[in-house]
């Protein structure tokens, strides 16, 4: 056995250090930007990155004078490194120094958090070349420290501690500061030429804040000597997006604001949508239509509240919102054990903008780029909503326009006024190692850790894009009613039976037309005859006057006769086309009517998939119970043990319960299956609602309470059950998501739905906290949701709105609000339908 009083030590192939640097560094771009984040670490204002294929390194104070041609050297004038920092940070591989002075709260002269970690930028420089040189120095010290080593000797058969590394010194200046690293034997020089080059660019450009005015931190390029500039966005670029918005999320709400320009309206190339937007829009600079989209009168369907209207620089309008974040569903919680509660975890404070253009010149754009071609370079090389911390890209958000938002699958395909698309905006989402430090990177630097502190970003940012989408989706779709209404105005024309009206009457107008164009056109052949007649003066008779100028006068009038003539075999051909509108509106006029049909039977079929999307659910859980207590029947029969009378009494009483719920459920859904769906009948309100909470009562299993507040006097209407049903149960089930959210983060919470009835109104509300202020004024319109788009489609409370309109009835959201100050009765007004 070994001396127990022998101190020895682990040691390490140096092998495993490199095969270390290329799981944890993927690519030459991320290579640099460590690089370049060091230099931000060390308070520097700039950092100059330089790559040169085509020179050796000039340099005598080199350690490896006998280097292949090319090498790539960072400089900055950050604060450098002393012998000791070398020797106790930068010479140990992963000691986290950064990491716990982050932890600690601590920032840099300059109040910068670290961002860098884990040894990744020195470790990343073997992916560049494979010798590294490192010249450092601390301000007031009159002694530059040097580092050399090769990557080549860091091998299978060669200890971590036994790899040569030179330290030396030189003299320097006591004001000089900052660090130079210089990589030589270049591992691939073909990769910073010609077109990989323009590419490495580009990236590069990606990862950096794009932002020049809110840079704090400057880059610089040089290729061969030659100086390349980044791609930038300034605000001669940003100044002609068609519209721009902002974010941010601080302590625990999050607000949000955006500005829509009118140049957004002309969404389109076509030849008639650029005429009505200049003949309709541009005048007034869209007030009229402004004052259209947010009437909830005259466009009932999708205004749209709370906006400004704006026509400065060009503007149309801008709106600013705000929600708190526990609001927002599907938000992960922590347990704190300090408060004994449930918390959102909370991904710290940060904010963004982003600006959506159009590659469509105009005389703005023209004024400041030198061509069109160059404006739209620009803003496609920055393309995408990318992610950075304290200024720096984090990979893949938005790089090469990766789509993270999923804009792609949320647009519209509206073509004269479309919404977020990812072809068309730059963005950004500024973190920082302070306040974000529980959104954590992959070692392999390839986007976020998934833990409740990132998906609760990710559905920040998703809640956000939303609100945006629905606004854009909103106007767009008040602009397509817009047009309809301007038709209107302008034709007379107030809906489709007017319109075939007004055909019928140009059909019949044209009948009675073509036949006096008939007789006209006889009479004129009879007054051509005698012209001519007239002009040869075949009796011989004298003419008074001037003959010569009667002769005249007859042949213009023959002429003038001739071209009446043509003119009418025109207007004649044309009555013969004009007939045949007759012919297209008994075509068209069955098929309209069918449309009608299919969009009132939409409404009810729809309302009906939502109601037995949920039955279905509650049909599986009985499925699911019969099922188990079959294989509990099973088991015994297969066991030694004796399958005894009462089991099997007991498994026969499970049975007949479970038809028994199967049957209660089916009966509930039945009124509304189109043979029942074409009859009205007269319902008792008080027994119809009594059904209607004795089903859910039993659904619910006690999880939710439902209360019934019935009136001092019933009342009876005369409906159909199944339209009836449909639209209580789609308030319900709205009620019960919203209830489960809530009981999911507040586990003490004790769900409670209300049905209160008082002639002529049926309210329903619930113990939850209310709809939300940024859709209660557009809340009947058909896809506004607040839920996730995987989970809500935004139709339920339309179509509630539809079956009730078909009945004559309506639906409010009332005005009163409850704890949470948000509005939470829905009001039904079935005064049309009551029979007493």
């Amino acid at each position: 056995m070994a001396d127990q009083n022998n101190i020895t030590h682990f040691d390490i192939s140096a092998a495993v250090i490199r095969q270390l640097g290329e799981e944890l560094v993927t690519d030459e771009v991320t290579a640099i930007m460590e690089l370049i984040k060091n230099s931000y670490d060390a308070d520097a204002d700039w950092v100059k990155v330089e790559v040169n294929t085509k020179d050796y390194l000039s340099n005598p104070n080199a350690f490896y004078q006998d280097s292949a041609k090319g090498y790539i050297k960072i400089e900055d004038n950050g604060f450098g490194m002393s012998d000791s920092d070398i020797w106790n940070s930068w010479m140990k591989i992963s000691l986290s120094a950064k990491k716990k002075f982050r932890e600690d709260g601590k920032v840099t002269p300059k109040g910068r958090t670290p961002i860098g970690e884990k040894g990744v930028g020195r470790l990343s420089t073997q992916r560049l070349g494979n010798r590294l040189e490192l010249f450092t120095g601390k301000i007031d010290s009159d002694t530059k420290n040097h580092v050399a080593f090769d990557w080549n000797d860091f091998n299978d058969d060669i200890w971590l501690t036994s790899v040569p590394v030179h330290l030396g010194t030189f003299p320097k200046a006591k004001n000089e500061k900052g660090t130079v690293l210089v990589i030589t034997n270049l591992k691939e020089p073909l990769r910073w030429e010609g077109s990989s080059w323009d590419r490495f660019r580009g990236q590069v450009s990606q990862m950096i804040f794009p932002y020049k005015e809110k840079r704090v931190f400057t880059v610089y390029l040089k290729l061969n000597g030659q100086n390349v500039d980044l791609d930038e966005l300034n605000d001669s670029i940003r100044e002609n997006a068609v519209s721009r918005y902002s974010f941010k999320v601080t302590e625990d709400k999050l607000f949000f604001e955006g500005e829509i320009k009118l140049q957004k309206i002309n969404g389109s190339n076509s030849i008639e949508n650029t005429a009505f937007y200049e003949k309709f829009i541009l005048p007034d600079s869209g007030k009229d239509f402004f004052s259209y989209l947010t009437s909830s009168s005259h466009n009932k369907r999708y205004s749209i509240q709370n906006l400004e209207y704006s026509k400065l620089h060009g503007g149309f309008f801008s709106f600013k919102k705000e929600v708190n974040l526990r609001d927002l569903d599907k938000m992960a919680v922590l347990h704190d054990e300090n408060k004994n509660e449930e918390v959102i975890a909370h991904p710290g404070n940060f904010n963004g903008e982003m600006d959506d253009f159009y590659f469509q010149t105009s005389k703005a754009i023209e004024s400041v780029f030198d061509s069109f071609s160059e404006f739209k370079r620009i803003v496609q090389n920055q393309v995408g909503v990318r992610v950075f911390r304290d200024g720096f890209g984090i990979k893949p958000y938005g790089i090469n326009g990766q789509d993270w938002l999923n804009l792609a699958n949320l647009q519209t395909s509206g073509s004269s006024f479309y919404g977020l698309r990812p072809k068309n905006i730059i963005g950004f989402v500024s973190i920082s190692a302070r306040d974000n430090y529980n959104l954590k990177e992959k070692t392999d630097r390839e986007g976020f850790m998934d833990n409740p502190y990132s998906r609760n970003f990710n559905r920040i940012m998703d809640y956000f894009i939303e609100q945006i989408n629905n606004i854009l989706e909103g106007t767009r779709r008040s602009y397509n009613e817009y047009k309809i209404k301007i038709a209107q105005q302008s034709t007379g024309v107030k809906d489709i039976k007017d319109s075939f009206k007004q055909l019928r009457d140009t059909s019949l107008s044209a009948k009675r037309l073509s036949q006096r164009a008939t007789l006209i056109k006889e009479n004129l052949k009879s007054i051509e005859n005698e012209v001519s007649d007239l002009s040869e003066n075949p009796t011989g008779q004298s003419i008074p006057g001037d003959n010569h100028e009667f002769t005249d006068r007859l042949q213009r009038l023959a002429k003038i006769i001739e071209e009446a003539q043509a003119m009418l075999e025109e207007v004649m051909s044309t009555l013969a086309e004009t007939k045949k509108i007759d012919e297209h509106i008994e075509f068209l006029q069955p098929q309209i009517e069918n449309l009608e049909q299919q969009l009132s039977e939409f409404a009810e079929l729809a309302g009906l998939g939502l109601t037995s999307e949920a039955l279905s659910h509650e049909l599986l859980n009985i499925v699911d119970r019969i099922v188990l207590e079959t294989d509990r029947i099973i088991k015994k029969t297969n066991s030694k043990d004796t399958l005894d009378k009462l089991s099997i009494n007991i498994y026969i009483e499970y049975i007949k319960n479970a038809t028994k719920s199967f049957r209660k459920q089916l009966s509930h859904i039945s009124p509304s299956l189109k043979y029942v769906r074409e009859s009205k009948e007269l319902l008792g309100m008080t027994s119809f609602l009594d059904e209607i909470i004795d089903y859910y009562k039993e659904r619910f299993s006690g999880k939710i309470q439902i209360v019934f507040v019935k009136p001092g006097q019933d009342y009876s209407i005369r409906i159909n059950k199944g339209k009836i049903t449909q639209v209580i149960d789609n308030i319900i089930i709205n009620s019960e998501y919203w209830l489960k959210e809530k009981k999911s983060i507040e586990s003490s919470f004790d769900p409670l739905i209300t049905i209160e009835l008082k002639e002529p109104f049926l309210r329903i509300f619930d113990n939850g906290k209310g709809v939300d202020p940024n859709v209660q004024d557009s809340l009947f319109q058909p896809f506004i949701t607040t839920k996730p788009k995987r989970i809500g489609r935004g139709l339920g409370l339309f179509i509630v709105q539809q079956l009730l309109e078909s009945s004559g009835c309506e639906i409010l959201l009332l005005n009163e609000t409850n704890q949470y100050n948000h509005r939470y009765i829905f009001q039904l007004n079935l005064s049309s339908v009551i029979e007493n």
